[in-house]
């Protein structure tokens, strides 16, 4: 009987010892993920804070660059209108494409 008690209180033993380990480790674990997320939080900011005067000028850029697509998409029609005319032209004249 004396024998059971004493393995029954080792294993206990080992079994809060595996078990604060474990909690250490799982605590050590955390806090560094707790530290990788502090200095994501800051760079985060850091970058809010450097790109904040860049607003206007994007916007700017932004609207610079819808008159530019507009203009873009008026020369395709007239590039897909010339392309047509070419074409009928070009059958009439018996040379159309080959390829």
């Amino acid at each position: 009987m004396q024998l059971l008690t004493w393995l029954t209180v080792i294993y206990l033993v080992v079994l809060v010892v595996a078990l604060a380990v474990s909690l250490i480790a799982i605590f050590i674990y955390l806090w560094k993920i707790g530290s990788a997320l502090a200095a994501v939080e800051r760079a985060l900011a850091q970058t809010k804070t450097n790109t904040q005067p860049l607003k206007g000028h994007v916007e700017a850029i932004n609207g610079g660059l819808v008159g530019v697509r507009d203009g873009l998409l008026l020369v395709d029609e007239h590039l897909a209108s010339t392309d047509e005319s070419l074409g009928f032209v070009a059958d009439r004249l018996g040379i159309g494409e080959t390829a």
